[in-house]
C-alpha cells in the first residue's frame, strides 16, 4: 500500500524543482512554467542548495518499515539526486565558471516551438511571454560568473550570436501563420527587445567576461572522483582509464579483422574511407536515409520481440536549429513530454555546407544511429521511461544507464542480424571506438591531463572523424564531467547485470524480460536499476539475483581479454 505522506512530498518537490528550472518543465510537458524563465542568478543558486539539503532531510525520515519496496528506491534515488545536485553547485561549480544564460534561452524557445502538443496560439503566447522577460534574465545572471572559462565563454558567444536568427525565425513563422494581429504584434515588441538585451549581453562576454576569463577547464582529481563515487559508478578514474586501454586495443583488433573483410589491403583507414564514401548526394537525402532507417529499426525490433513498444509513439526527424548546432555538430534526440501525453520525440540532425561532412552521415553510420538513438535505443527508453507513475523518477536521468542502453542497443541489433554486414560492423566498432576514446578523454580531460586539441587528433586518429567536427566533440567534453565516459562504462555495467540475470534464472530467461524491466523502470543509475531487476525476480519467480560477483573493473578487463 502507497505511503501517502511520502507520495505528497515527492509530487510537491517534483513541482518545486520544475519551478527552479521552467526549461525541463517545459520539456516534460509540465506547463505551469511555461511562460517563466529560469533563474540563474547567485542568489538562486544559493536558495535552491539550501532547499535541496531540507529535502534530503525529510526524505530520510521515512525508515524503510513505512515504505513499499518501490518507496524505498524512490527515497534513496531522491536523496542521491540531490545530494549530487548539491556537489555539483559546491564543487563543480560550472555555472560560476560558464555562461548558461544562452543555451538555456535556446532550449527554452526551442521546446515551445518544435513540439505541437499543445495549441500553437498558446505555445507563441508562452514564448512571447519568455521573451519579455530577457533583459531582466539575462541581467540577473550575470551574478553567477564568478570564475569564467575562457573556452566556455566563447561556446556561450557563439550560441548567443545564433540565438537571433532562432528568434526571426520564431517571428516570421508566427505571421505567417496568423497575419499580422495583436498577439503576433506583441511578439514582434518582444523579439526586438530581446535581441537588443542579447546584443548587449555578448558584448558584455566579448568586452568584459572574455579578457577576463581563465584558460582552466578542468577539476581537481580528487573532485572528478569523489563525483564518479557519488553518481554511484563501481569504477574508479584510474581503473576507467586501464579498461579504456584494454578495450581500445581490443577494438582496434576487431577493426582490423573486419577491415579485412571490406578492403584487400586490411587498411583500417582504406576500410573507413570506402565505408564513408558510400553516403547520401545531400542533406535533404541525409533526412530521407534517417527517417527510412529509424523506420525500419522500429520494424524490425517489434518482428524479433526484443522488447514492448508503447502504443501511439512516434520519433519525428529535423533539422537541428541553427542555434544548437555548434553543440550538436551531429545529431541529438529528444524525448516526448512525460506529462503531454503525446509520444513523439524528436530527432535532430545538423546539416552542414562542407561536403566532406557528408561522410559522416554514410549509409552504414546512419543505420547505427537510428538504432542508438531510435529503436532500441534513446526514443524508446524515453517513451518507456514515461509510463512510470514516480515522481522522483522524473527527475533522475542517469547516462550510465541512459548512455550505456543506447550503446547497448548498437551491438544487441547487430548481433540480431539488423544492418549485419561487414560495412555494419565496421561502422558498429568505428561508433564503439569512438565512446572507448570518450573514456579516457573525459578523465583526462576533466583532471587537466590534455587540452582538447590533443582529444580531436585521437578522434581522427581511431575513429576517421572529420578533424573539424572531432574538434567540436572534444570541447564540449570539457563542461561535462563524467558524461561521456557514461556511454561505455554505463555499457559495461549493464552487460555485467545482464550475464548476472542470465546466471540465475537458467532457463526461464528471457532477453524480453530483462529489457522491458530496465525500460520501464525511468532512467536509473545502474546499482538502482539491479535493484528493480531483483525486486522483479524475488516477487515473479522466487529467484534471489543478489550483487555483482566482482567489481566492475575486474568484470571489464576479463571482457577486454577474451
Amino acid at each position: 500500500m502507497a505511503n501517502t505522506l511520502f507520495l505528497r512530498l515527492t509530487e510537491s518537490i517534483l513541482d518545486e524543482v520544475l519551478s527552479w528550472d521552467p526549461t525541463q518543465a517545459t520539456q516534460l510537458g509540465w506547463r505551469k512554467y511555461d511562460a517563466v524563465l529560469k533563474d540563474l542568478s547567485a542568489e538562486a543558486y544559493a536558495r535552491q542548495r539550501t532547499r535541496m539539503r531540507e529535502f534530503v532531510e525529510r526524505l530520510e525520515g521515512f525508515g524503510d518499515h513505512e515504505l513499499s519496496e518501490e518507496e524505498i528506491i524512490d527515497r534513496d534515488l531522491a536523496i542521491q539526486l540531490f545530494r549530487m545536485r548539491i556537489f555539483e553547485a559546491e564543487e563543480l561549480r560550472i555555472h560560476e565558471r560558464m555562461a548558461l544564460a544562452t543555451e538555456d534561452l535556446g532550449s527554452a524557445l526551442f521546446f515551445l516551438f518544435t513540439r505541437d502538443d499543445s495549441p500553437l496560439e498558446s505555445r507563441i503566447d508562452s514564448i512571447t511571454s519568455r521573451l519579455e522577460k530577457v533583459p531582466e534574465y539575462l541581467e540577473r545572471s550575470k551574478s553567477s560568473l564568478t570564475s569564467p572559462c575562457r573556452l566556455w565563454t566563447e561556446i556561450a558567444l557563439e550560441t548567443g550570436r545564433a540565438l537571433g536568427s532562432f528568434l526571426d525565425t520564431i517571428e516570421s513563422h508566427a505571421v505567417s501563420m496568423f497575419g499580422r494581429t495583436d498577439r503576433t504584434a506583441r511578439l514582434s515588441s518582444a523579439v526586438k527587445r530581446a535581441k537588443e538585451a542579447l546584443d548587449g549581453y555578448n558584448r558584455w562576454l566579448e568586452e568584459d567576461v572574455l579578457p577576463a576569463s581563465s584558460t582552466d577547464t578542468h577539476v581537481s582529481a580528487d573532485v572528478f572522483e569523489r563525483y564518479m563515487k557519488l553518481k554511484g559508478f563501481d569504477i574508479t578514474p584510474d581503473e576507467a582509464l586501464k579498461v579504456g586501454d584494454a578495450h581500445l586495443l581490443k577494438t582496434r583488433d576487431r577493426m582490423a579483422w573486419t577491415a579485412g573483410k571490406v578492403v584487400k589491403s586490411g587498411s583500417v583507414q582504406e576500410a573507413l574511407e570506402l565505408m564513408k564514401s558510400m553516403h547520401p548526394a545531400d542533406f535533404d537525402e541525409v533526412l530521407a536515409c534517417y527517417r527510412n532507417d529509424i523506420q525500419r529499426a522500429r520494424d524490425f525490433l517489434t518482428e524479433r520481440d526484443l522488447a514492448t513498444v508503447p502504443d501511439g509513439e512516434n520519433l519525428r526527424v529535423i533539422e537541428t536549429p541553427v542555434f544548437m548546432r555548434h553543440i550538436a555538430p551531429f545529431a541529438a534526440q529528444y524525448e516526448p513530454g512525460k506529462f503531454t501525453g503525446d509520444r513523439t520525440g524528436l530527432f535532430l540532425v545538423t546539416p552542414n555546407d562542407d561536403p566532406d561532412a557528408l561522410k559522416d552521415h554514410c549509409y552504414a553510420l546512419i543505420s547505427n544511429t537510428a538504432v542508438h538513438e531510435g529503436y532500441p535505443g534513446h526514443h524508446l527508453q524515453g517513451i518507456c521511461a514515461n509510463t512510470h507513475p514516480s515522481a522522483v523518477r522524473v527527475l533522475v536521468t542517469s547516462m550510465d544507464f541512459g548512455e550505456g542502453w543506447a550503446l547497448y542497443c548498437e551491438e544487441l541489433m547487430l548481433e540480431q542480424g539488423f544492418n549485419d554486414s561487414f560495412e555494419g560492423r565496421l561502422a558498429q566498432l568505428s561508433d564503439l571506438m569512438f565512446r572507448v576514446v570518450r573514456v579516457m578523454a573525459d578523465v583526462k580531460l576533466s583532471r587537466g591531463e590534455i587540452a582538447p586539441e590533443e582529444v580531436a587528433e585521437m578522434l581522427v586518429r581511431e575513429t576517421g572523424m572529420q578533424r573539424a567536427a572531432a574538434l567540436s566533440e572534444a570541447k564540449s567534453y570539457t563542461y561535462c564531467p563524467t558524461y561521456y565516459l557514461s556511454y561505455f562504462i554505463g555499457k559495461l555495467g549493464l552487460l555485467q547485470l545482464l550475464e548476472d540475470v542470465k546466471r540465475v534464472m537458467g532457463s526461464r530467461f528471457s532477453i524480453k524480460l530483462f529489457h522491458d524491466t530496465l525500460l520501464y523502470a525511468g532512467c536509473l543509475p545502474i546499482p538502482f536499476m539491479r535493484r528493480e531487476m531483483a525486486m522483479r525476480l524475488r516477487q515473479e519467480y522466487g529467484i534471489e539475483l543478489g550483487g555483482p560477483r566482482e567489481r566492475l573493473v575486474e568484470y571489464a578487463l576479463r571482457e577486454a581479454a577474451r
